[in-house]
């Protein structure tokens, strides 16, 4: 991790953000750790609390009158699942926020949490952070757009990266029950996140150097599962190939793609939930279907 006598500032203290902020609190490496809300959200032992709005950047007041430059680093958590239709526009709007902020503050790092949403591909095709990427969406225009945007702040003497996170579970975002009732078409792949695993790539991240260019990582267990084999894993039973019925039918705009984080791993980030079986085991699930089987 960045080691320094800084402050750290995590946006987004929600599910994921609250419990990394703590770690990065707990490590013993920033002068203290800020969480910033627009909500006024608590903040987890170790941190403190910052009722601010990111989209503002610099001429919040409040983010003016509690952060001092330099700032240690900048790490965003703005949960791609809580945005609903115009809401989309929190993420560019984040991001510019944050890029002001790294420029007024001289952060020496920023930490983008993103989603392999932003591929977007429905045919079953591998991608990589090498995939071009080509908006449709609004939803995948603002991911693409606020990635963009962290990246340019990378300096000679900043690091920016984007993590590109997929399918986040662990405890108390429990996915069995959905596969377990058939809700997702059994030939669709689906790739998985364990929550403290994104956690631990978020301290990888910001122990690397600046380059003078942003990084983007997939961030994954990097072992993509069709939705029929964990179905079977957790029933014994073997789902019809036949697409679900409508009132079935996971949310719309579900991909169906296998997201490779081959690069995170070479960079020297291992998952310790390394696939979707061993995730839903520790969230109190029997397998079935792989009794007597490797997971």
């Amino acid at each position: 991790m960045v080691s320094s006598t800084g402050d750290l500032l995590l946006v987004g203290p929600g599910w994921l953000g609250a419990p990394a902020a703590q770690w990065l609190a707990q490590s013993g490496q920033y002068g203290r750790v800020w969480t910033a809300s627009r909500s006024g959200r608590a903040a987890p032992e170790g941190c403190l609390a910052l009722h601010a709005d990111i989209t503002r950047g610099a001429a919040d007041s409040a983010t003016r009158n509690a952060l001092t430059a330099p700032l240690a680093a900048i790490v965003v958590c703005v949960a791609p699942s809580s945005a609903r239709g115009d809401s989309y526009a929190i993420y560019p709007a984040a991001a510019r926020g944050v890029a002001e902020l790294a420029n007024t503050l001289d952060a020496r790092a920023v930490v983008y949490v993103s989603s392999t949403g932003v591929y977007d591909r429905q045919d079953g095709s591998a991608v990589d952070e090498r995939t071009l990427i080509a908006p449709t969406s609004d939803r995948v225009h603002a991911l693409f757009d606020a990635e963009l945007t962290v990246l340019a702040t990378a300096t000679r003497d900043r690091h920016a990266v984007v993590l590109r996170a997929a399918g986040l579970y662990g405890p108390g975002r429990d996915p069995g029950p959905r596969f377990a009732a058939g809700a997702t078409a059994p030939d669709t792949w689906c790739n998985f996140s364990w929550r403290d695993d994104v956690i631990t790539a978020i301290g990888h991240a910001l122990a690397g150097a600046p380059t003078g260019h942003g990084v983007i990582y997939n961030c994954t267990d990097n072992n993509p599962v069709q939705a029929g084999d964990i179905t079977f894993a957790l029933t014994n039973t073997r789902p019809a190939s036949a697409a679900p019925a409508r009132d079935h039918v996971v949310r719309a705009g579900r991909s169906n793609q296998r997201i490779s984080s081959a690069a995170l791993v070479a960079s020297g980030w291992r998952p310790d939930v390394p696939s979707v079986f061993d995730g839903l085991r520790r969230l109190g699930h029997q397998l079935p279907g792989l009794d007597g089987a490797s997971a």
